[in-house]
């Protein structure tokens, strides 16, 4: 950004020299010279400005927040522990499931919103087993959250006033239950995000639904 304004500020230089030498002093050649150089600097400043809004919409866009970490233990011989860690506090639910499911709900904002740095209001709602081989039936659900009165009627009265809200919508996530397991939930402007973090978590999602 410091290169584009300080072209800008040359190529705005050059073209008022250029401007000057031909109103004032009638110097013609000179002021040509003076006046294509300024337009081909302000060009190029124009390029560099274009090519660096363009990688900054990339990384505001594809830029990610972490919302959770999730980590699979073993309670007994026959049920799981799921260890849900949200800003540090860590939660523990029992899952018997073949998969976990993480259930948000996203405030995505306008474009240029967006753009300014304005990151994706996301709000973790639930928490579940899936049963992958009975057509996806969850089970052992939790909820994350109990209240979304206060936060529902921000966002109403933004929409209304500013235009600032592009849309609300749910997104959900899921990953395969295996002991000592460990993932990482993330969220962007298209959705929530789920990696493995570790060994036993990349071998579980290679062996998924073999």
């Amino acid at each position: 950004m410091v290169i584009s304004l300080t072209l800008l500020i040359v190529g705005i230089l050059l073209t008022g020299l250029a401007i000057r030498q031909l109103v004032v002093k009638r110097k013609i050649l000179a002021a040509s010279v003076n006046g294509l150089l300024g337009v081909v600097v302000l060009l190029v400043a124009s390029f560099v400005s274009m090519l660096f809004l363009s990688v900054q919409s990339y990384v505001q866009l594809t830029r990610e927040q972490l919302l959770a970490e999730v980590e699979i233990n073993a309670a007994d011989s026959e049920m799981n522990e799921l260890v849900l860690t949200i800003d540090g506090e860590r939660r523990s639910y029992p899952i018997s499931a073949d998969e976990w499911r993480v259930d948000a709900r996203f405030i995505k904002w306008k474009p240029w919103v967006a753009l300014l740095g304005k990151e994706p209001v996301v709000r973790l709602e639930s928490l579940s087993g899936r049963e992958a081989g009975t057509g996806s039936r969850l089970i052992q659900v939790h909820n994350l959250h109990d209240d979304f009165a206060i936060v529902d009627r921000i966002v109403a009265n933004l929409t209304d006033r500013f235009g600032m809200v592009d849309t609300m919508y749910g997104s959900s996530v899921y990953m395969p239950v295996e002991r000592g397991a460990r993932y990482r939930v993330s969220a962007n402007h298209a959705g929530l995000i789920a990696r493995p973090v570790n060994q036993e978590g990349r071998q579980a999602i290679i062996q998924w639904d073999r």
